[in-house]
């Protein structure tokens, strides 16, 4: 192989000289290739620093909901969101600071979190088209023409502008997860509050009473026949339960089951009928406690209003179990090594400077 080599080297024979014009051209090239190096050296330290200064802090992480990743850029323009609507509906001006930036990473959790299970157990994805409709909704009224909303949708955008926001900063930070929300509780109070099913109901006459002593001197006195609305007036008394007319218990108000409180549950859905309770602590305020007497149950369909309360309540009850559940893997990143730095630079870059 070697001697092959050798070979083609003697057939083709040493190379000639370069001429002085060669030489030069050679010369001329080199230079350019090392200006063209150097060019391109310059460029790429200033496209890094450019990088480096306005593209990379945007990208920092914030926070991480399961496999959901929340940069800088979400978590200021969602600060910005709350500055912009609070000056446009109040007038007044809210301050960038470390209260607002944790309220902000947590409605964020929230909102992501929300939007998983939405889009996970139900199966629902809220679309463009509701997402517009209700901006328009927000905009105008509902017989307002083309021309009326096109109007108000150039001046929110002009004003969504001078917060540094644009219609899909707004559209995308606030009415998606505003409707991802509604839409959610909505599933979550079909689920368990059917509106044609029917709850445990009970009537009863009650008093909840601040303070132990109070209730056991309250107790006695009813007990020993006294009226109960004298007793309903006393001064320990914050809330009370009562017909207003005693020979007519259609009068009485029925309460659903969970309306109040669980040691109010316990007591009026498992109690005999016409047997007045000893003080019952109440579960929801360990300074107060219930005197309950109970008249009737039966199973009835919930008023629209204690159905509102109670899908509210297991809405709720929901999101503080999502944000507690070792299921969810729920990184803040304000809290990690680095995290105050990240949090100094959000809040200098909530305001944005006039053009």
């Amino acid at each position: 192989m070697l001697e092959k080599l050798l070979d083609r080297f003697r057939e083709k024979g040493p190379s000639r000289p370069r001429t002085k014009t060669e030489t030069e051209k050679r010369r001329r090239l080199v230079i350019v290739l090392l200006i063209v190096v150097a060019v391109l050296s310059a460029v790429s330290l200033v496209g890094y620093g450019y990088y480096d200064t306005n593209v990379r802090p945007w990208k920092q992480r914030i926070l991480k909901v399961n496999s959901t990743v929340i940069e800088m850029r979400a978590f200021v323009k969602t600060m910005r969101t709350w500055t912009a609507l609070y000056q446009i509906y109040y007038g007044s001006t809210i301050t960038a600071s470390s209260e607002l930036a944790q309220s902000a990473v947590t409605s964020m959790q929230e909102n992501e979190l929300k939007r998983q299970e939405l889009e996970g157990a139900y199966g629902i994805h809220i679309g463009e088209d509701a997402i517009d409709e209700e901006l328009r909704g927000m905009l105008v009224s509902e017989n307002a023409t083309d021309e009326e909303f096109n109007e108000q949708y150039d001046t929110w955008k002009t004003n969504l502008k001078s917060y540094g926001l644009t219609i899909k900063d707004f559209k995308e930070l606030y009415i998606k997860p505003m409707l991802i929300g509604e839409e959610l509780q909505k599933q979550i109070g079909d689920r368990d509050y059917p509106a044609t099913d029917n709850l445990e109901h009970a009537q009863v006459q009650a008093l909840l009473v601040t303070g132990s002593d109070a209730a056991a001197q309250l107790r006695a006195r009813w007990e020993s026949g006294e009226a109960f609305d004298t007793l309903a007036e006393e001064e320990s008394v914050s809330e009370s339960l009562r017909d207003t007319d005693s020979d007519n218990i259609s009068t009485i108000e029925w309460v659903a089951k969970g309306i109040k409180s669980e040691a109010f549950d316990n007591y009026t859905f498992s109690a005999a009928p016409e047997v007045l309770s000893d003080p019952i602590q109440d579960s929801d305020s360990t300074g107060s406690y219930w005197l309950i007497r109970v008249v009737a149950r039966e199973s009835r369909v919930l008023s629209e209003s204690d159905r509102d309360n109670l899908v509210s309540e297991a809405y709720s009850k929901w999101l503080e179990e999502a944000k507690n559940s070792e299921e969810n893997e729920i990184v803040n990143y304000l809290n990690e090594e680095g995290g105050a730095a990240k949090l100094d630079w959000a809040l200098d870059h909530v305001a944005v400077n006039p053009s």
